[in-house]
Parts: C-alpha cells; sequence; structure tokens
C-alpha cells in the first residue's frame, strides 16, 4: 500500500529538503539525493524508490543574443531538469517539482516513455518551507496526457501530500502555466508597490498609509505590498524589487515564452519587458539579488542604459 512505498528526492535545496523533511516525519521511508557531502552518496539509491520527486534547479540564463531593444535575450537551460528521470528505475513515477516551461513534462515523458512522469509545481515560501509543505494551500498535479496510467499515478501522489483546501488533477500544460502566473502575478505586485511607493515619496503622501489602505480592498490583499522600509527583520532584506531567483528567472522566461508566442504584439511585450527591466534597475540600484540578476542576464543587468 501506499505507507510502504519508498519515496526518492533528488535535490536538497530548500525545496527537496522541506517536502523530505515533511514526508520523513510522517513516517515514510525517504532516500535523499544531492550535491551535499551528507546526500551524494545516495545517488544509486534513487533506483530503488517507487515515487521520485525532482527539486533541482531550473535555470534560465543568458542567450548570448541580444533582443530587439538593445537588452540581453534569455533562454531557459533545461539539462538539470531533464537528466534527473535517469536516475529513477523504469517503472517509477517522477515528480517534477522544478518550474518548467509549457509542454516540457510533455517532452520529458517522450524521452523517458519507460517511467511515469508528472509535474507538480511548488508554492513554497523559502522563509516558511517547512510549514508550506507540511500545511499546503494547493496540490496541484499535472499530466503530460490524460490515460489511466498517468491518471492513477496523480491520484497516487495527490493522496501522498499533505492535504490541501484546493487540489486538483489536470494535463501538465495548465500545471506549468500556474506555476509561471502564480509568480508573474506577485512579481507585478512587487513591482508596481515600488513604483507607486515612488510616487507616493514624489508628492510627499505616506506610504505605509497608502498600501495598508489599498490591502485592504479583498480584491487585492496586502501581500507583497510590505516594502520593509522601516523595519528589517531578521532574514528579510528591505523588499526594494522582485528579489529571490524564482521572480527574476521566471519573469524573464516569461516574457521570453511571450514575445516568442505573439511576436506581433509589440505592445504587450513592451509591457512585460518594462516590468522586467524597472525591476533589474531596482534590484541593482538597491544592490539586492545582483549575483541572481547576472546569472540570468549576464554582468552589468540592472544598469541604466
Amino acid at each position: 500500500m501506499a505507507e510502504k512505498l519508498s519515496i526518492g528526492f533528488i535535490g536538497q535545496g530548500f525545496i527537496g529538503k522541506a517536502y523530505a523533511d515533511d514526508f520523513e516525519k510522517r513516517g515514510y521511508d525517504v532516500v535523499r539525493y544531492g550535491l551535499q557531502p551528507e546526500y551524494v552518496a545516495n545517488k544509486e539509491k534513487i533506483a530503488e524508490c517507487d515515487i521520485v520527486f525532482v527539486a533541482v534547479n531550473a535555470a534560465t540564463v543568458p542567450a548570448d543574443t541580444l533582443r530587439g531593444d538593445g537588452h540581453p535575450a534569455v533562454r531557459y537551460d533545461d539539462s538539470n531538469v531533464r537528466s534527473t528521470p535517469a536516475l529513477a528505475r523504469p517503472g517509477a513515477v517522477v515528480v517534477i517539482k522544478s518550474t518548467l516551461p509549457p509542454g516540457m513534462t510533455e517532452s520529458i515523458q517522450e524521452q523517458y516513455p519507460d517511467r511515469i512522469i508528472l509535474h507538480s509545481p511548488e508554492f513554497l515560501l523559502e522563509t516558511t518551507a517547512a510549514k508550506d509543505a507540511s500545511s499546503p494551500e494547493r496540490n496541484i498535479v499535472g499530466m503530460p496526457v490524460g490515460d489511466e496510467p498517468h491518471r492513477a499515478a496523480a491520484e497516487l501522489v495527490l493522496s501522498l501530500l499533505p492535504k490541501a483546501p484546493y487540489e486538483l488533477i489536470t494535463l501538465a500544460k495548465n500545471a506549468e502555466l500556474i506555476k509561471y502566473g502564480n509568480n508573474a502575478f506577485l512579481f507585478t505586485k512587487i513591482v508596481f508597490s515600488n513604483m507607486f511607493y515612488q510616487l507616493a515619496e514624489k508628492h510627499g503622501a505616506d506610504w505605509e498609509i497608502i498600501r495598508e489602505a489599498i490591502g485592504k480592498d479583498p480584491r487585492i490583499g496586502p501581500s507583497h505590498m510590505d516594502l520593509h522600509l522601516k523595519d528589517d527583520p531578521t532574514g528579510v532584506m528591505h523588499r526594494r524589487g522582485a528579489g529571490r531567483s524564482c521572480f527574476i528567472k521566471d519573469w524573464a522566461e516569461l516574457s521570453e515564452l511571450y514575445a516568442a508566442s505573439f511576436p506581433e504584439d509589440t505592445s504587450t511585450i513592451q509591457a512585460l519587458r518594462g516590468f522586467e527591466y524597472k525591476n533589474a534597475e531596482l534590484l541593482r540600484e538597491f544592490d539586492r539579488y545582483v549575483n541572481l540578476l547576472e546569472g540570468v542576464y549576464g554582468p552589468g543587468a540592472g544598469k541604466k542604459q
């Protein structure tokens, strides 16, 4: 039965570790493989697992070309994610938690036809990852195809995760875009808040009063509007710009994806990239996550042209 399944985790960053810790606390037989010294020797043991969760870096990197507006182009580097299912045994269920562009789960399934590939996007916050993994708000499992073997595997994976108020089994393309849309919406909220703060400051208004009142609108809500201008709690930097790798890389990839899908829609492309470049300038100006910014766009990213 499900309780006797062996669960493997590839990647022991904050995401993989949080999920592995939760499964272990709930009594599952857990195998962890990562680059950390305590896990690196477990590579071969992953092949003994029935279900393997993949939480490795899904990188967006410089494309060595320029966009039409002269800014660096980016590309999604799928090599890390694409190579990991090979560590699982034939017949295993591989659940990719890494962020994937639409269609990639299908592509990986075609590459590994003797394994069942699923995509289950994660919604963990780095500061509360353990709590988020054990008490999720959403569990989403995406299937590359909706046949019976994939649906049965998706239902099994969903049953293994801690119960969430919202649960969904859907096609992988939907799950992939849900993750991008989720991060993109929060990205715009942070960047807009930064822009509006500048406007409030310019006119001598009180941003803290303004953002609290705007956040009281239930259609908007207060999250991702607090720029931490006055207080700097332990582990929290002043939130000028949308930092951390997920916001930077996911918006860059989304911007590139939209431009490739609708090259004629110049107004939307300009709007997407306006937010993108404004955020990069904020991160550069306030010296936040510059290493991550340059990892996506290359040296000098965020400097005003």
